[in-house]
């Protein structure tokens, strides 16, 4: 028998997922803001000399759960991708997973919709790739963090959205921010195609600011901190991948991760 190359995936969803749009999204109301409010963000000078600016930004509180339990949720996305906003993610698969090639080589395809009935957004899937903290832009930094990058077919950077997270009493506060480039040559074309579409554009006109990240907030202390204790203790670390998303200052502008958080699978 032919050796077989496994990559996890999120489990079973409707295939074509591009015609499965007739679905609700869940009511929610959106979290707490941290009090006091974190301190606004500012963008490093370097990062603005590229033509990088700040999008928009976001703050929770966020009961009962830990960043011990946002670090684990960023490393086994497959087992709760669906469970992170119901009815609007429709596809999700690695595809790097953390366990096979470390954090933040890692990579994965997703695809969503914002509202019942309309296109699903992203075509086959947008690649969302973990980036190094070399790509973190602001100037101060909570004390766990996560960059993920999405860039063109000509491999030209698009966009990037920070989770930035830490210990508060009775949870954790969050952040949650977007930075763009404003000399990208042209849009992806994922970008492009929803663009084109003038009922998707109307429809995401008529949202409230951060829809889609309020939902996906609102949703992590539903089923997080359950999901996080019946995997707790899990002895395989290539289903059960552990990370550490602490990082530290090392220079002036410059910031990493404690942790080297590299691959688990043995060869």
């Amino acid at each position: 028998m032919s050796e077989m190359n496994y990559v996890p995936n999120a489990g079973q969803t409707y295939m074509p997922f591009q015609n499965n749009i007739k679905v609700d999204i869940l009511p929610f109301k959106p979290l707490e803001r941290p009090n006091p409010l974190l301190p606004p963000l500012e963008v490093l000078p370097e990062f603005l000399q590229r033509g990088i600016v700040l999008n928009n930004s976001c703050q929770h509180f966020l009961p009962g759960v830990t960043p011990e339990m946002l670090d684990w949720f960023w490393a086994n996305m497959e087992k709760c991708y669906y469970l992170w906003a119901p009815g609007s993610h429709k596809r999700f698969n690695w595809v790097h997973s953390p366990g096979e090639v470390g954090f933040v080589a890692s990579s994965h395809m997703i695809s969503e919709t914002i509202g019942p009935g309309l296109p699903v957004f992203g075509g086959n899937g947008i690649e969302i790739k973990r980036l190094d903290l070399g790509w973190f832009p602001f100037t101060t930094a909570l004390k766990h963090v996560i960059v993920e990058g999405v860039f063109t077919e000509k491999n030209e950077f698009v966009d990037s959205t920070i989770h930035m997270w830490e210990a508060a009493p009775g949870g954790s506060v969050h952040l949650t921010a977007s930075v763009a480039n404003t000399r990208l040559s042209e849009p992806p074309a994922f970008a492009k195609e929803m663009m084109s579409n003038p009922v998707v554009m109307k429809a995401a006109a008529k949202l409230p600011p951060n829809y889609h990240s309020e939902y996906e907030a609102s949703r992590w202390p539903v089923f997080l901190p359950t999901l996080y204790e019946l995997w707790k203790g899990h002895p395989d670390p290539s289903q059960n991948v552990q990370c550490d998303l602490r990082v530290r200052k090392t220079g002036k502008g410059k910031w990493g991760y404690f942790a080297a958080n590299g691959p688990v699978y043995i060869s």
